[in-house]
């Protein structure tokens, strides 16, 4: 019994812990994103996922094939927060061997719009560009597959 105690605790200290740390993060529609530095935009008529991450950042490098595999099945792009030039990004995705459409933020505009305050951050957002889900720090391929296939669901 006491096990389930502490593990009661654990979770209800993590969901207040998460949701004081996102108190700040936007919500409704997605805030304008300009082009990626490979010269595209997004857009789409289905679930997308948004996604703020650091060259320096070690919990954005621990899920890296969550989010390259998850980029395969859905639109989306990363936004690269205070990670150098476009040369530096660039280098950092070919060094990672990462194939992802990236916005630069080097100045963290983009990440103040959205409320950003650390990365890892994920934002998914419905087909109406409304922001539906949001997750702070480390995330799973399942978890963010389950909140992009709930949106795909027609009500």
């Amino acid at each position: 019994m006491k096990h389930i105690k502490d593990l009661l605790f654990i979770v209800i200290f993590i969901g207040l812990l998460q949701t004081f740390m996102q108190r700040d993060m936007h919500s409704g529609a997605i805030p304008d994103l300009p082009k990626t530095i490979q010269g595209k935009s997004l857009i789409s008529d289905k679930p997308v996922i948004i996604y703020f991450w650091g060259s320096w950042c070690g919990i954005c490098a621990t899920i890296q094939g969550t989010i390259s595999e998850v980029l395969q099945d859905y639109s989306g792009v990363t936004v690269a927060l205070r990670s150098g030039n476009n040369t530096d990004v660039l280098n950092y995705l070919q060094s990672n061997k990462l194939d992802w459409p990236v916005i630069n933020d080097n100045d963290g505009a983009l990440a103040q719009a959205f409320g950003v305050s650390a990365v890892p951050a994920v934002f998914i957002v419905a087909p109406d560009g409304q922001i539906r889900f949001v997750t702070l720090g480390y995330v799973t391929e399942i978890g963010l597959r389950l909140r992009l296939g709930w949106l795909k669901l027609d009500f």
